[in-house]
């Protein structure tokens, strides 16, 4: 793999070529590391990078180097800024141009997580945002200005808050589990046939086998062949071959009359009807040896896993199962069994969050905290969440007095990458990171937590998974007007997909705010309804998220 290591104190260009041919390369895979505006919960208007340059080249090649021989790619493009870097600029970036984009994103994955540990490059410090006798050495090309602060935003769009988690979240190591235990799973490698398929040719019908070029009315039965038969030999003129549908055939240059164009005379055969069709499946039609069969990032069917069983791929490179803690808060809260007393709200949160994570290979723990910070933070068993690959909080993501979610993450190690992304409902929504396992505080209301979880969960789980396909908005036309009072915030609106002919059209569905749950028994999209958007007229072309599989929805 050819590698190239950059160490420089000029700003990354905000748009690089590829570092590859187009053609050459089946997928090239980028990131870029940027400086947040926070560092330990404190706001900053810049950070501060030094390196030793040779040792750290040094370093950074033999990792990719290294992390090569695991996940083959075929070139490697490392940027890293040291010396003064402004918040939302990029302290890093990393190309990868792999035949693959799995395996360029393995080898991402794997090579900023070693990144952290053997290359002597370091945060030297931050600079607080309100320290005025913090000046640090600059120079003009290296300005913090308050352009550069306002690069990123304390509310993130929902395109932000997106490209935030897929930045954030790697795919977890996979493993080898047997065919039975891989459903739903994600493949984390491309398997080739190992074989041509077919693997001989096969008669495709019952009937008798005879040669192409013996133009005889009359033939003698000289064998029978059974599926599972291997009797190669020659046939001469005027000879057939009794033979069932997925039989091999004994030998080249033959076709097969179909039983329904012959009759049978003892050891005899008359043809009634003959034409030009062989009804043979020949060896390699389907794929030849070494072809793909199955690519990375796809999640295992019942189709696939039949697809890897008949080339005797036994157990296949998956994704892990996920660990998923849920966390409910509140004391209001009660389980649904219960009648509510005054004040008292039953727990839909529970059965909603463990409904929708049955589309995911993972195992769920459910747990309700108490509303005291300090109580639940003794009732919380920390080891046990550090076993956690995502720990989902439903409640407590807001600024109110008893709102603690964002403590809690920060006190279990969790760096808060945005608290609030700007859209409705779903606002008060809290993403973080630690190591490999992600974290997200759920605004409380189980509309919002609908929506939050097909947008920001969703997309984190296919990134944890290494799925080749995240959520993602198709094009669609409204059924109906939609109208409501102007937002500034945009809205993921519920809504009710709906096909005329092979075109989607959505149906808009009606709710009155982000604890409303009567719209969801018929919500299986969410229309992209613009900020300050006040009408959108019947056929107006729209974004949409399906969130149920489309096949499902055309049978709906």
């Amino acid at each position: 793999m050819e590698v190239e290591i950059q160490l420089t104190g000029q700003p990354i260009a905000p748009s690089l070529p590829p570092a590859a041919e187009p053609g050459h390369v089946g997928a090239w895979t980028e990131f870029r590391g940027l400086v947040r505006g926070e560092e330990n919960g404190q706001p900053i208007r810049a950070l501060e990078y030094e390196a030793y340059p040779e040792m750290a080249g040094r370093e950074l090649r033999r990792s990719l180097e290294e992390l090569s021989s695991r996940h083959p790619c075929l070139r490697a493009r490392v940027i890293h800024r040291v010396g003064l870097v402004p918040v939302g600029e990029a302290a890093i970036y990393v190309g990868i141009a792999s035949a693959h984009r799995a395996e360029g994103l393995a080898l991402l994955a794997a090579f900023m997580e070693r990144l952290k540990q053997d290359v002597p490059i370091w945060k030297r410090r931050a600079l607080p945002l309100a320290a005025a006798d913090a000046s640090p050495r600059t120079s003009p090309a290296n300005p913090v200005s308050a352009d550069s602060r306002r690069r990123l935003p304390a509310v993130r769009s929902l395109d932000e808050a997106l490209a935030d988690i897929r930045a954030r979240c790697s795919p977890l190591p996979p493993e080898r589990v047997s065919l039975a235990e891989a459903f739903g799973r994600v493949l984390r490698e491309t398997v080739c046939a190992p074989e041509d398929l077919p693997s001989f040719d096969r008669s495709a019908v019952d009937g008798y086998a005879i040669r192409r070029d013996d133009a005889a009315i009359r033939f003698r039965v000289v064998d029978c062949l059974r599926a599972g038969d291997w009797k190669p030999r020659a046939l001469q003129a005027g000879e057939a071959v009794r033979i069932a549908t997925g039989a091999a055939l004994p030998g080249n240059g033959l076709q097969v009359v179909m039983q329904e164009d012959a009759q049978g005379e003892g050891d005899v055969v008359r043809i009634l009807r003959r034409s030009d069709a062989r009804h043979i499946r020949c060896r390699g039609e389907d794929l030849r040896q070494g072809q793909p069969l199955v690519r990375a990032g796809l999640r295992l069917d019942a189709g696939a896993l039949a697809l890897l069983a008949s080339v005797g791929h036994a157990e296949p490179l998956v994704s892990p199962r996920l660990r998923v803690l849920h966390l409910t808060t509140g004391d209001e809260i009660v389980p649904p069994d219960q009648t509510p007393k005054p004040g008292q709200i039953r727990d839909s949160n529970s059965i909603l969050i463990g409904s929708l994570l049955r589309g995911w290979p993972c195992d769920v723990e459910h747990r309700h905290l108490p509303e005291e910070f300090e109580v639940a933070w003794d009732a919380l068993d920390a080891a046990g969440v550090a076993g956690m690959d995502l720990l989902l909080v439903s409640g407590g993501a807001s600024v109110g007095e008893r709102d603690f979610t964002r403590a809690l993450l920060e006190r279990l190690g969790f760096e808060i990458v945005f608290r609030q992304i700007k859209a409705r409902p779903g606002k008060p929504t809290i993403f973080g990171v630690n190591g490999r396992r992600v974290a997200f505080g759920l605004p409380g209301n189980p509309l919002a937590h609908f929506v939050c979880f097909h947008l920001e969960v969703a997309t984190a789980l296919a990134r944890l998974l290494g799925a080749a396909e995240a959520p993602q908005f198709l094009r669609g036309q409204l059924a109906v007007e939609l109208r409501d009072e102007p937002c500034p915030r945009e809205t993921p609106w519920p809504a009710r997909l709906e096909w005329s002919g092979t075109a989607p059209r959505l149906r808009p569905l009606a709710w009155s705010s982000s604890g409303d749950l009567t719209c969801l028994a018929d919500a299986n999209a969410l229309v992209r309804v613009p900020a300050q958007c006040e009408v959108l007229d019947p056929g107006a072309d729209v974004e949409f998220l399906p969130v149920i599989p489309l096949a499902a929805s055309l049978s709906a």
